[in-house]
């Protein structure tokens, strides 16, 4: 069975990746109807750690059984001068903080730990799995792929949770934006930890913000990362590793 699925990521990684993305959705959905409501007061947003933390075994569990764990980016690696790239990305998530953060100690901190679970389960999929599987395509074409099934996958979520359609049209724009630049990001960095980090960093700032930022630094925000991520795709053609393949930059 694996000797297959190699087999098929070889000759149709689109294909595989984009199936792995509806799947691990589905799947998502799946286990959010089937837990009961966990909203305790000690830990409101136990229900949706939970959620996470399950798809985040799930991934790290299939890409563990690929033999995909160096190639997925989840072998730390030390920071090194890669990770000043991170900067522009952390200055995003405390941008949300400029009017400060709303809720209690409790409902921060149980966010803060949920935000990480999601920050897990997104980034070992996307940027793990996925760009793995797209590796094949070329540096660039693969981190754009991951934004766009980064961006259709949260398209999934809005209509499942029954969203309006103009908020899901601007998630997808930007979830597909920050996806890009991330996937960008991963190539220089070569692990997936950092961004995680970041990812959940941007998600809970921007959550428990009082308010969103105004239409304008939101779409402003959207272009810099998409100028952002292809400068970043463009300074890997200055590097010596560019030469290697793509699939060995785990």
């Amino acid at each position: 069975m694996r000797l297959r699925v190699l087999d098929l990521a070889r000759r149709r990684p689109l294909t595989l990746a984009a199936a792995v993305t509806v799947l691990w959705h589905l799947v998502l959905f799946a286990v959010e109807d089937l837990l009961p409501p966990l909203q305790p007061g000690w830990f409101p947003a136990l229900g949706a750690a939970v959620v996470n933390v399950v798809l985040a075994a799930l991934t790290l569990a299939l890409i563990g059984w690929l033999g995909w764990w160096r190639e997925t980016g989840l072998v730390w690696r030390w920071p090194d001068r890669s990770w000043w790239l991170l900067l522009p990305l952390l200055a995003e998530g405390l941008l949300h903080l400029v009017d400060g953060l709303t809720g209690s100690a409790t409902v921060l901190a149980s966010a803060a730990v949920t935000m990480l679970a999601v920050g897990l389960a997104e980034e070992s999929l996307s940027r793990g799995l996925v760009q793995r599987l797209l590796s094949p395509l070329g540096l660039a074409r693969t981190a754009v792929l991951v934004g766009v099934l980064f961006g259709l996958g949260h398209a999934m979520s809005g209509l499942w949770f029954g969203r309006p359609v103009d908020e899901i049209a601007f998630q997808v724009v930007n979830t597909a934006a920050f996806g890009f630049c991330l996937a960008a990001l991963r190539w220089h960095v070569r692990t997936i930890w950092p961004l995680v980090g970041l990812h959940a960093l941007v998600d809970f700032t921007s959550i428990n913000s009082p308010g969103a930022l105004p239409d304008v630094v939101q779409v402003s925000i959207i272009v810099l990362l998409i100028a952002y991520g292809w400068w970043l795709l463009r300074l890997l053609d200055r590097r010596p590793e560019r030469a290697r393949s793509p699939v060995s930059t785990g």
